[in-house]
């Protein structure tokens, strides 16, 4: 095998189970590296109609190949036991979940994430180009920590990875984004077309430079135990769980709190954002946001929004207000609450659609998914990983897709680098007629 490759099939029954799990061990002992055979074989055993299904992904590397371990060990799981499928709902991150190369081992190997990733470089116009340039480079020339790479990355990765999703027959039921990740999902859910979306970016990039310097401080400690610690300089940024909080502020505002937190026997990290994203000191920039939104088209979304500015769903009224959109960038991120309120009003399986694990490991502490009632899993590893690591954790959240009880389109699931043969990387791509195609 040449890469990373998921192996699924389904058998009528628990004891017909094993004994095809049994076939397809065969085959690869027989006929070790021949994937075509190999996918004959699954192909003519995935009929999704068939209640017990199992799933395997396989790094497919000469010579330790571990697919044949991968099969007996592979999860299996019987979908009529536990009814129907669970809607899929999307994380989309925001700054701070960003790193060098994220998701790039993708570009030019899954064609739909290639596709939504070139539109979106197009839509940024002759930035497009620079921008791709330094996602793609081991060294960038603008680090991806800064505001003005990393936010327009995460938006067009978010987007990317949920239209890929979207690609594999999988229509996601419920969304939702963490600080810039709100503005993916809305594009995801058709409240704002992405080429617009991709103009609001650039307006607030043109504006990073004249906002107050800061940042954000992350402490493990309830909201309503640090309001002693809040002024004028600081206030709550982001609220990720019960025990989870960010402060954001200027430079000297944060100085001062970490060393009164410290003191006082908390744990304060900071993170790694350049400005006091979402706090009343970057009012200027939701005024700048504002003004390039009058100009855009916005639509009530057509997937559930779970929104991290109101910690419920997304109303039409507010979905179409530029000043609501404007104000995001000012107004703390209530990811917790949020998460909160979509889990309590249904079981889902989360996918986390961005470049690593933090909204995962968030939700994984839910009460919800400890019980079991809800599942995570991340579509990409939590940090720069070798060569297929991407597209492992990819075929990874696919195959929790099949297992849950989803026909998928194999077509979109199997393709092996068909991108670009020739090893050279495709040019922008124009924004066409279906960047505003999201689901109705």
């Amino acid at each position: 095998m040449s890469g990373p490759m998921l192996l699924a099939w389904s058998a009528r029954d628990e004891r017909a189970e094993p004994l095809l799990r049994r076939k397809i061990l065969g085959e690869l002992t027989r006929h070790p590296g021949h994937v075509e055979r190999l996918d004959r074989l699954l192909a003519d055993h995935r009929d999704p109609d068939l209640p017990v299904r199992g799933a395997a992904v396989v790094t497919g590397t000469q010579p330790a190949d571990d697919a044949p371990a991968a099969v007996r060990d592979a999860t299996v799981r019987t979908t009529a036991r536990h009814g129907p499928p669970r809607p899929v709902a999307l994380m989309l991150d925001g700054h701070g979940a960003q790193h060098t190369r994220m998701g790039a081992q993708l570009y030019c190997q899954e064609p739909e994430f290639t596709r939504r990733m070139d539109q979106v470089f197009a839509a940024f116009g002759a930035h497009g180009d620079m921008l791709r340039a330094d996602w793609l480079a081991e060294d960038p020339v603008v680090p991806v920590d800064a505001a003005e790479r990393g936010q327009p990355l995460l938006f067009a990765l978010g987007h990317a990875l949920a239209r890929t999703v979207e690609s594999w027959g999988v229509r996601p039921a419920a969304l939702v984004g963490h600080s810039v990740g709100e503005l993916a999902a809305a594009a995801v859910a058709g409240v704002i077309d992405p080429v617009d979306a991709a103009a609001l970016l650039a307006a607030r990039s043109d504006a990073y430079r004249e906002a107050v310097p800061g940042g954000l401080l992350a402490v493990a400690a309830p909201v309503e135990r640090l309001t002693e610690f809040l002024d004028g300089d600081v206030s709550v940024g982001v609220v990720n769980g019960p025990h989870q909080t960010m402060l954001a502020g200027t430079e000297e505002g944060l100085a001062g709190v970490a060393s009164r937190l410290k003191a006082a026997g908390y744990t304060a990290i900071r993170a790694r954002i350049p400005l006091p994203f979402h706090s009343r000191l970057l009012a200027p920039l939701a005024a700048t946001s504002e003004a390039a939104l009058a100009r855009t088209v916005l639509q009530p979304p057509g997937t559930d929004v779970y929104s991290t500015i109101t910690a419920r769903r997304l109303r039409p009224e507010e979905a179409t207000d530029p000043a609501f959109w404007a104000a995001q960038v000012c107004r703390p991120v209530l990811f917790g609450p949020a998460l909160d309120a979509l889990l309590s009003e249904r079981d889902v399986l989360l996918i986390e659609a961005g470049p690593g694990r933090m909204l995962t490991n968030l939700a994984r502490r839910h009460p919800a998914v400890v019980a079991g009632r809800s599942a995570v899993v991340a579509m990409l590893p939590q940090r720069r990983g070798g060569p297929g690591a991407d597209r492992r954790a990819l075929l990874g959240a696919a195959a929790a897709c099949w297992l849950e009880g989803y026909p998928l389109d194999w077509r979109a699931v199997s393709v092996r680098g068909d991108v670009s043969h020739s090893g050279r990387r495709p040019g922008p791509v124009p924004p066409t007629g279906d960047s505003r195609d999201a689901p109705a």
